[in-house]
């Protein structure tokens, strides 16, 4: 097939244009960059340089060129999907979208595990410390509700994939840094909250092999599907799991959620410094994505390892807020101080 890959150098995109080719695909990467990056052999991918928010470039650099697929790996903005319906309607046998369960967790009430049919429940009040991406999630709603409005099975037949928490060596996002870094200098950890809440991450090679799969099942046309690890953890489970794989027994601090909030470096630009969901348990139907495309996701216990070793030898500088890692090590200190003198004082 021809494909097109819009943002093909990306965490996920990146191995998903190595899995096109070894499929023998014909391959094209649209990306803002002038020379090709040094993870792709030139002689099998054809690179276009182009800004994508920039509909007028875009369209340049394509030209009349039709594709068998298009997938849309860095559509954040619904004007950036009304580009792609103009450029791509009746010049591509499929256009694939990378959506994200964010569309899910701006609304109020959900229901777990959350199935594909809950992305239009009301807007949750806007939340700027949603742990999923409040404006990100509306965003990529809107993103969502633009194609679905042009999906047409002949003219522009659309499929999306909703991950979760993407993760795995060279995450630039280092979610599980955060958590690697703070195990190995030996210091307590603060977790807000009680930690019991369920999420799932889902390893980046599995979103890459599902996307790549999409291609191959012409019942996905027309679906949105779920893609995360089958192993539902709360934080207190994830700590415990990457603290044996690390060698490590740190002390966990946990401190009330209300608390925590007001802390000054409980915050980064992104809205909570500390990854994952803290807030309230969130798990996703696998059932669809297992049926349709045969998907099985790879345990925590294989792709962690990897994970902690890219991290280790490869990452360069802290993970997020780690530059006030002093300031959370002297709360919890505080913290534990303070349960433990009230809990005294009630036993007098």
């Amino acid at each position: 097939m021809k494909i097109l890959v819009i943002g093909g150098t990306g965490f996920i995109s990146g191995r998903l244009v190595k899995k096109l080719l070894a499929k023998g695909h014909t391959v094209s990467v649209v990306t803002r960059r002038h020379t090709a990056p040094s993870a792709f052999d030139p002689t099998k991918v054809r690179f276009l340089t182009a800004d994508r928010t920039k509909e007028a470039e875009l369209k340049n650099v394509l030209g009349n060129q039709t594709f068998d697929a298009v997938y849309d790996m860095i559509d954040y903005e619904p004007g950036e999907s009304e580009a792609a319906v103009r450029i791509f309607k009746g010049r591509t046998g499929r256009f694939i979208h990378c959506s994200t369960v964010s569309v899910y967790m701006v609304s109020n009430d959900i229901r777990c595990p959350v199935t594909e049919d809950q992305d239009r429940t009301p807007l949750m009040k806007h939340f700027p410390r949603n742990p999923f991406g409040m404006d990100y999630g509306i965003r990529k709603r809107k993103c969502e509700e633009v194609l679905w409005e042009a999906h047409d099975a002949k003219t522009f037949p659309v499929s999306m994939l909703r991950p979760t928490f993407v993760c795995g060596p060279g995450d630039p996002a280092k979610r599980d840094f955060f958590w690697i870094e703070r195990i190995l200098d030996g210091q307590p950890l603060l977790v807000p909250g009680t930690g019991d809440h369920a999420f799932q991450q889902v390893y980046v090679e599995d979103v890459a092999v599902a996307f790549a799969r999409l291609l191959e099942r012409d019942d996905s046309i027309g679906h949105a599907f779920n893609v995360a690890a089958e192993e539902v953890m709360s934080l207190n489970d994830y700590l415990r799991r990457l603290s044996e794989l690390l060698n490590r027994s740190p002390e966990i601090i946990h401190v009330d959620q209300e608390m925590f909030d007001t802390l000054p470096f409980s915050v980064s630009r992104n809205g909570d410094v500390f990854p994952f969901n803290t807030r309230r348990t969130a798990f996703f139907s696998l059932g669809r994505i297992k049926e349709r495309l045969g998907f099985r996701a790879t345990e925590f216990s294989e792709w962690m390892p990897e994970t902690i070793a890219w991290f280790r030898e490869k990452q360069k500088g802290h993970s997020n807020g780690y530059e006030h890692r002093h300031a959370e090590i002297a709360f919890a200190v505080r913290w534990k101080q303070g349960i433990e003198q009230l809990r005294k004082g009630m036993n007098v």
